[in-house]
């Protein structure tokens, strides 16, 4: 497969850019080129280096005073000029994963062997000073379409070959300790300068690539790569969410108390109105069922639009309560599902395509289409465009609330770590969203599905749940319940829950409300 897969704002995957450009782009308008992660090899490293594991490679070596060993004959190729320079360092984690440098070294081959339990990662390109295919210029240059990342694992080693372009080891989590064969001058030409710039002296031709290429190299995030591999000893602390765990370039940001206007708790009821790829499974009553085609499990699910929807406006009509929808756009483009979403008086919320593609694995520019998508046919089909938004299956990338934000959305709903809304805001473009934590303890799928709750049980929960926090003094809180139509939405349920949701709403200090009718509320107690 090819190493490099290449995403810019309009297009996926290409062909690699050339190495030179004429025009250079500022750096935050260049794409960006991901190298695919390899395990190192002897195979796949024969044209940068030596592979060194606990294979005896060239064995023969006759010495007659070691009877029961196998020695290896020397590395024909591996030199270094005068002498070697052997030192030991510790590569602890960086959460940068842009390529910055390149280097290589024509009078050496530089020695790398990785101690301890940890991998490490290796980017790596093949040397291009001796290809003639190439004009000068290009020849000292790397060249992207042979440069790859690879996870050298633990107690292996790589020789590499004079002119082999490399960076520095990475870890890929852990701390990554390595055995390096070097020379003097090297290391004292790399120590010789004062800041870190392109040179060209000690045997050290290092190269800024931002100077020569108009795009940026990145290597994935390792982690989860050497977990999945079973490259580690042990856990491996996998990507959170941004810094603070919020998502890429986002910040959290309290929302001050007082903006409630006197309720103490707002309870906001969010219905999921979704469908599933046909043949491709969703939640199911009896999982067991499993034969294709499959009836019972995806007729259950289609019951929620066909009955249970219509059921729970009717029911939040008599009560005289509001409610939100988050809604799959392919789910408003049935005719019958589109029309009780009309006639229910709901705010229209997003929730992604349908619900059985989710935002996890796409690239930045999948999930901008994918949220412009989703808000254009809801828009259309609906008459109105969303400003709330819940991911499907919380299916989300570290991008998904900066783009949710960037898109329009104002009430952000992916969240569920708080009983208070706080907002959630984009450090450079300053794009602010309310975050409305949707509440897993209150959601029919944890309480149905989950823990097999009956209709009384599952009513009754919700009720404690609200009465406890009315109870407790502080702050404005919210509880959003999320009920989806093919769950709450049946007879049984709908009974046990509009007496329970009854009760509240004449409960002193609870108020009912919608997303954005927080939201509005909130930024109006801001000012």
């Amino acid at each position: 497969s090819d190493p490099l897969t290449h995403t810019t704002a309009s297009a996926g995957t290409r062909s690699v850019p050339g190495a030179m450009s004429s025009v250079k782009r500022p750096l935050e308008e260049r794409p960006i080129i991901t190298l695919e992660l390899l395990i190192a090899t002897r195979e796949n490293t024969k044209a940068i280096g030596f592979f060194v594991d606990d294979t005896v490679t060239n064995p023969g070596l006759g010495i007659p005073f070691y009877k029961t060993v196998l020695e290896g004959a020397n590395y024909k190729e591996a030199t270094w000029k005068d002498q070697a320079c052997v030192r030991t360092s510790q590569i602890h984690w960086r959460d940068d994963h842009s390529v910055m440098w390149l280097e290589r070294h024509m009078e050496m081959t530089q020695g790398f062997i990785l101690m301890g339990k940890n991998p490490g990662l290796f980017v790596l390109g093949e040397p291009t000073h001796d290809r003639e295919e190439l004009d000068e210029k290009h020849r000292a240059l790397p060249d992207p379409k042979t440069t790859k990342a690879y996870i050298l694992q633990a107690g292996c080693g790589i020789i590499i070959k004079k002119g082999t372009w490399h960076d520095f080891p990475v870890s890929t989590g852990p701390p990554v300790s390595a055995f390096i064969l070097n020379t003097e001058e090297v290391v004292e030409a790399l120590a010789s300068m004062p800041t870190a710039a392109p040179m060209n002296h000690g045997d050290c031709f290092k190269l800024r690539l931002s100077d020569h290429w108009d795009f940026t190299l990145h290597f994935p995030d390792p982690r989860p790569f050497v977990q999945k591999h079973g490259l580690v000893p042990g856990p491996v602390a996998q990507p959170l969410m941004g810094p603070e765990g919020y998502g890429f370039n986002m910040c959290r940001q309290e929302v001050k108390a007082g903006w409630g206007n006197g309720g103490k708790v707002f309870v906001v009821p969010v219905v999921n109105v979704e469908v599933f790829t046909p043949g491709c499974g969703g939640p199911g009553i009896q999982p067991h069922l499993q034969s294709v085609p499959e009836l019972a499990n995806k007729g259950w699910r289609d019951y929620g639009n066909r009955r249970g929807l219509q059921r729970l406006a009717q029911m939040f009509k008599d009560l005289g309560i509001p409610a939100t929808a988050v809604v799959n756009s392919e789910a408003a483009k049935v005719d019958y599902v589109a029309k009780a979403l009309k006639e229910s008086g709901w705010e229209m919320g997003a929730h992604g395509l349908n619900n059985s593609s989710g935002n996890a694995k796409m690239t930045r520019d999948e999930e901008e289409g994918h949220f412009k998508h989703c808000l254009d046919d809801l828009q259309a089909s609906l008459g109105a465009r969303p400003a709330t938004w819940l991911t499907p299956g919380f299916s989300v990338t570290e991008r998904t609330p900066q783009i949710a934000a960037a898109s329009g959305i104002k009430a952000f709903m992916d969240f569920v770590d708080d009983d208070v809304p706080y907002d959630v805001v984009d450090s450079e473009s300053g794009a602010r969203m309310l975050c409305l934590p949707y509440c897993m303890e209150t959601n029919d799928f944890s309480l149905v599905l989950t823990k097999n709750m009956d209709a009384r049980q599952y009513a009754q929960t919700i009720e404690d749940h609200v009465r406890q926090l009315a109870k407790e003094s502080g702050e404005e809180r919210v509880v959003c319940l999320g009920m989806h139509t093919f769950v709450a939405g049946t007879p049984a349920r709908v009974l046990a829950l509009a007496e329970a949701l009854g009760r509240l709403k004449a409960l002193p200090g609870v108020r009912f409300g919608t997303a954005s009718q927080v939201h509005d509320l909130v930024r109006k107690g801001q000012k």
